[in-house]
């Protein structure tokens, strides 16, 4: 089996996948998803997606089991390939950000990974690790809807970021 060694903001696609942040994900998207989030921020199905959840790589082959490694060296799990595809980079970065201008942080980052994508289901085997500082703060889905109802919160707000965050969020 090979591997293949994830960026952090894979890394944090991994995990959000896995743990049920995603939801309804299951995997890395492939073509059609790409297609209906570029033009529509919508799964095919009609749901609200508004960003692509891609798995940029220039290894890998249909029908292939990959083992992903995090950023940080954990073994995450794997992805069974079920297609590989190239994404318009260009046409993505109009799409998804309004500009295909480098100096966008999500554009040059989008450029870096390159065009030829994996898609498939993922198997998690464990989640990437956390400095202590961070580590009692990241919650699943599941988990955050428990300390919700144990404090008895009846109205939560909460904010999405696609990339990993940042001080000034």
């Amino acid at each position: 089996m090979s591997e293949l060694r994830l960026s952090a903001r894979q890394t944090a696609d991994f995990e959000l996948l896995a743990n049920g942040g995603f939801a309804p994900l299951d995997g890395f998207q492939g073509s059609e998803d790409w297609e209906s989030v570029v033009e529509r921020m919508r799964l095919p199905d009609g749901r609200p997606w508004p960003i692509p959840v891609t798995l940029a790589s220039d290894t890998g082959s249909e029908g292939e089991t990959i083992d992903l490694i995090g950023h940080e060296g954990t073994l995450l799990g794997a992805i069974e390939v079920e297609e590989v595809y190239e994404r318009d980079l260009r046409r993505e970065a109009e799409q998804i950000y309004r500009t295909t201008d480098e100096a966008h942080p999500g554009v040059a980052a989008l450029y870096r990974e390159g065009a030829r994508t994996l898609a498939g289901r993922i198997a998690s085997r464990a989640l990437p690790t956390h400095i202590d500082a961070v580590a009692p703060y990241v919650l699943s889905p599941a988990e955050a809807k428990a300390v919700f109802a144990e404090r008895g919160w009846k109205t939560v707000v909460g904010f999405q970021t696609r990339n990993p965050i940042h001080r000034a969020h």
